[in-house]
């Protein structure tokens, strides 16, 4: 989930070629995520999520996913480009499984999305 689209756009297709059996859905803003989570049958195995965004930043988002327990148990992944300490200490207290900073390179996207991939829906085991 990203405020940007070409960010959306690219981050889709590096999923699409690192991990080809996931099926991806974007999302523009936390309120956005929520209201399609509400709309759908099937719940994500992981959420990517960006922390500024407009509408429902990612902190308030990921407030409401912890306290619902349709969700909570969703791993979610924080990123940003531009956090800092406490920001990203808040978040993990606000319930974030893990935090990476958004690179802004294509090149450390790919390989940063293949290593996502590769971890939160091969290595870890949820189920």
């Amino acid at each position: 989930m990203d405020d940007h689209a070409d960010f959306r756009f690219i981050l889709k297709q590096l999923f699409s070629m690192a991990v080809p059996r996931s099926t991806t859905r974007l999302f523009e803003n936390g309120q956005a995520l929520l209201d399609g989570l509400n709309q759908s049958d099937a719940l994500p195995v992981l959420i990517l999520m960006d922390c500024h965004m407009p509408v429902l930043d990612g902190y308030q988002t990921i407030l409401q996913l912890k306290q619902s327990a349709a969700y909570r148990h969703i791993p979610v992944v924080m990123m940003s480009s531009e956090a800092d300490s406490s920001e990203i200490r808040n978040l993990y207290r606000a319930g974030a499984n893990s935090f990476i900073r958004k690179p802004i390179e294509f090149t450390a996207q790919m390989e940063l999305v293949a290593q996502l991939g590769k971890y939160w829906l091969d290595t870890n085991l949820i189920e």
